[in-house]
């Protein structure tokens, strides 16, 4: 089987090319070229504007706001890299399939995405109209984020299990609208974070602060985040968190997710393992996205 996959999206997009190809690789029969246009933070509303300026750009004026690359699975590092624009990326090839997502911080606000999605999927069908337009599911953040946090009062006035539901309901409800397929990434990080017997637990301020360097908190088991050092320009150590993207593991569980998903085989079946990943994660991950492809599946024809 052979697919040629494109991603409108950002940083919660991107990260699905440091697996997915050495994956399909490792798989006999199967084939991916996977294409990526990537602007941090991105959302609906600013591909649209980026779209709408290039329609607008006079010949050789275009401009290139995207990271376009390019990978074809087997191959060692990407067939491109280098600045893009969407017309590009839609026009490079005839893509099977062209997916889409909202920016994180917006994912579980459903008013967020209209109309800029009528107006993403209108030319997407346009230039692409043999792509079939899949939705990706995202992901609530790791409940260390101020926005959700479960140790005094959350920014958002909800914790992660909020956050996570509107996110399901916000993509559900737009996929439902255009008849369109979810790849259940979000529901998978969920899976793991359940099923993990060692579940992550929020650290104080108080424990944070009393850290040196390179201690850092427990933070086993969550496929989303991690702590770590960083240097000042005084030549100081602080720590900082990203509380928001994907780890090595979360990134691992995202690739075996979309594998399923794009090729239909199990991802239990799987032999890659990721070299940053232990053995034990890479099956427990692998059961995980496995469940989540399957249950979304179940759920939709209820």
């Amino acid at each position: 089987m052979t697919l040629s996959v494109l991603m409108i999206g950002n940083s919660f997009s991107i990260c699905v090319g440091k697996n997915l190809p050495q994956m399909v690789a490792t798989t006999p029969e199967c084939h991916l070229t996977l294409g990526s246009l990537y602007i941090g933070g991105c959302p609906l509303e600013r591909h649209v504007m980026n779209l709408r300026e290039d329609e607008a750009s006079e010949p050789g004026k275009a401009k290139y706001p995207y990271r376009f690359t390019v990978w074809e699975s087997g191959a060692k590092k990407p067939v491109r890299e280098g600045k893009g624009n969407l017309l590009q990326g839609l026009a490079y090839k005839k893509w099977d399939i062209v997916t889409i997502q909202q920016a994180s911080p917006l994912s579980w606000q459903a008013e967020s995405y209209q109309p800029w999605a009528e107006e993403l999927i209108a030319a997407i069908r346009k230039y692409a109209p043999q792509a079939e337009i899949i939705i990706q599911q995202t992901w609530a953040y790791r409940s260390s984020d101020p926005r959700i946090t479960e140790l005094g009062e959350p920014i958002w006035g909800f914790h992660q299990d909020e956050m996570h539901n509107q996110i399901v309901a916000a993509y559900r409800s737009l996929a439902e609208k255009y008849g369109f397929r979810v790849i259940p990434t979000g529901d998978a990080v969920r899976l793991a974070r359940l099923n993990d017997t060692r579940r992550f637990k929020e650290s104080t301020a108080e424990a944070l602060a009393a850290l040196r360097w390179p201690d850092l908190p427990p933070q086993a088991s969550d496929p989303v985040g991690k702590y770590f050092w960083r240097k000042e320009e005084d030549g100081s150590l602080r720590l900082s968190a990203d509380h928001i993207h994907l780890n090595e593991r979360g990134q691992y569980l995202q690739a075996a997710v979309w594998f399923e998903f794009l090729f239909g085989r199990p991802a239990t079946a799987l032999s890659y393992e990721s070299p940053t990943v232990s053995k034990e994660d890479c099956v427990f991950l692998r059961q995980m996205a496995h469940r989540a492809v399957q249950e979304y599946q179940q759920v939709k024809r209820q």
